[in-house]
């Protein structure tokens, strides 16, 4: 080989060998792609306690988490906005890594368009007592949302350079001033157990045990409050905007300083303490009263932040409230699904006792307990916690005769699962104008509405349930029906092959009704339910000695064409002897109890009769 040749070759190798130097140092590896696209490692979220951020121009924002919530540190102390510090660390938290630069690939022009030489913000992400994430924002790049990052690394002293995709920039270019939290108070409205309202007229306080209890007034007296108002002035202090705020500097020069704990507020500021046993905290607040309703904005303070501030909430002036204003102004708060008894006594009436078994109701008459009326029991429920008290008449009484409550003419009581029986006791004035309702251990007197007594009949024959005959129709083994002195109409039912044979006047007729007439006419007395029980029984046993119609029935064991069976008779009469009256008397034989039909609900349950309609000639 001539030395030409060798010459060539040598200069070709050291040629390919700056390339594939060239190609490693500017055109990355895989590995290299996959360490770029991971980036620095990301942080826990969930462990952040605090961040520290410095701009281009030396102001600082720093965030330091305090249990639950994030409070500014500087450049002024102030709760923080738990919106923008979530944007903020899940922005962090999310870079996008697209590629990693180098600082000799650009010249200094270049490089100063980064603005990697000077960052704009300067981002410390602190997890205890360890930096978690530590970032150095410059210039934004050419494409939206990607930005030119620097990365340093504490370990070597040495910062690694990318471009990046990620929308923290616009979180940091928001203006210090409106990281502060910009609710006068942060707090889920079911954490909070308690209110107190001090005014230099005196004060009132609201309890409950959990957000599932009900509120409770305290003071200035001890009854139920109402859940509607009390959670409309919740939802008024809980939307407290703050419009403006002055640091604790410009505060301390106001010509009037807020109430301390101690102190009672001012004829025009209130003073409100909300508690709440979640968080075992409680937070205290002043605010002055708006002149008119129209005015949109007021002073106010706080015990737990440092600034004064002027805020605004619809309805502010709502606050000043009396009382009387957070009472409950429903007669009731019955829970009725935790319902074991309801007993209803009066002077006119047997007491009436009323049992709650399974979700079904019975009712104790004649020495047993039969199905109750369940949809007026539940009528009856719903009229007590709807009713709304007229007049708070008094708080106290000595003498309850005027009232007539010495001696209440009607009375109800409800008796919730494991709990004691609460009762409520009805009286009316002499002249029977008026109506008033106590409860038995309260000093309280009510005035309600007449129009709620009816919702709670003194007669137990009213409570009785409706459904006056059940049965299965595999049970069923005969049906009969005769119409005045008419030849009945037997009806036998097999329940194994579920197969009808009649007779009339000892005629065999299966041929001539219709199965599905039959079948019908069954299902509607195995679930035969009347209009109404009658109060006065004598006109109607009287009426129902001549029945019009009788139905019997034969039962037996359900799904068996053999064994023991029993009877039930049903008879009919019209209200006005031989005539078609709207409403019929009926009765179960053996039952005491005598109901109302109405014709059309008579005419449903037995229909246009069982045979098939003649053919026309």
């Amino acid at each position: 080989m001539s030395i030409r040749t060798t010459v060539i070759l040598f200069l070709l190798v050291v040629t390919l060998g700056f390339l594939i130097l060239g190609v490693e140092r500017y055109f990355p590896s895989a590995v290299d792609l996959r360490a770029v696209k991971r980036g620095p490692e990301r942080f826990e979220k969930e462990k952040v306690t605090r961040m520290e951020v410095i701009n281009a121009d030396n102001t600082t924002l720093t965030l330091t988490r305090e249990g639950t919530g994030w409070q500014i540190e500087s450049p002024y102390n102030d709760l923080a906005d738990p919106q923008k510090v979530a944007a903020l660390v899940l922005t962090l938290n999310g870079i996008e890594w697209i590629e990693r630069i180098h600082r000799e690939e650009f010249d200094d022009n270049e490089w100063q368009k980064t603005g990697l030489d000077k960052p704009r913000h300067k981002v410390r992400v602190i997890a205890g007592d360890h930096v978690v994430h530590e970032c150095w924002f410059g210039s934004p790049a050419v494409i939206e949302n990607n930005v030119y990052v620097g990365v340093p690394d504490s370990d070597n002293g040495k910062t690694a350079w990318y471009l990046a995709k990620s929308e923290a920039p616009l979180v940091l270019q928001i203006p210090a001033a409106s990281w502060r939290d910009p609710k006068l108070l942060r707090l889920p409205a079911e954490v909070i157990t308690g209110i107190t309202l001090t005014q230099a007229s005196g004060q009132i306080a609201l309890s409950r045990e959990n957000e599932h209890g009900t509120w409770s007034l305290e003071k200035p007296l001890k009854t139920r409050g109402s859940k509607e108002r009390i959670t409309e002035m919740l939802s008024t202090l809980l939307n407290i905007e703050i419009t403006e705020a002055k640091d604790a500097t410009t505060s301390a020069s106001r010509s009037t300083p807020p109430a301390t704990a101690s102190e009672t507020p001012a004829a025009d500021e209130i003073k409100i303490t909300v508690e709440s046993k979640a968080r075992s905290r409680s937070y205290e607040l002043t605010l002055k009263k708006p002149t008119d309703e129209k005015q949109a904005t007021t002073p106010a303070t706080t015990a737990y932040r440092k600034p004064a501030f002027v805020v605004a909430s619809k309805g502010l002036a709502a606050l000043w409230v009396q009382p009387n204003d957070l009472r409950d102004h429903l007669l009731a708060q019955i829970d009725g699904e935790r319902l074991e008894f309801l007993t209803i006594t009066s002077k006119t009436h047997p007491e009436v006792n009323l049992r709650n078994e399974g979700a079904s109701w019975y009712l104790q008459r004649h020495g047993k307990w039969d199905p109750a009326n369940g949809e007026r029991i539940a009528r009856c429920l719903n009229a007590l916690n709807t009713h709304e008290i007229l007049e708070f008449t008094a708080d106290t009484a000595a003498d309850l005769a005027p009232y007539g409550l010495d001696d209440p003419f009607h009375a109800i009581s409800w008796t919730p699962y494991r709990e004691k029986p609460v009762k409520l006791m009805f009286g009316h004035n002499p002249e029977s104008t008026q109506f008033f309702a106590k409860y038995e251990h309260e000093p309280f007197i009510y005035r309600i509405d007449a129009s709620l007594l009816p919702s709670m009949p003194p007669d137990g024959m009213k409570w009785k349930g409706l459904g006056a005959l059940r049965f299965t129709t595999f049970a069923l083994r005969r049906i009969t029906m005769a119409l005045g002195a008419n030849s009945p109409i037997i009806l036998d039912y097999n329940p194994v092959t579920a197969q009808w044979k009649a007779t009339r006047g000892g005629r065999d007729v299966t041929e001539e009704i219709d199965r599905v007439k039959a079948d019908q006419l069954a299902g509607n007395l195995a679930k035969f339910t009347v209009q109404d029980w009658a109060a006065d029984r004598s006109e109607a046993l009287q009426a129902l000695k001549t029945p019009f119609l009788t139905i019997q029935i034969l039962l037996g064991e359900p799904g068996r064409a053999e064994g023991p069976v029993r009877e039930v008779e049903i008879l009919f009469s019209p209200t006005q002897p031989n005539a078609e009256t709207a409403f019929y008397y009926g009765q179960i034989k053996d039952d005491p109890d005598v109901f109302y039909i109405t014709r059309a609900g008579l005419l449903q349950v037995i229909g246009d009769g069982v045979f098939k309609p003649k053919p026309v000639k």
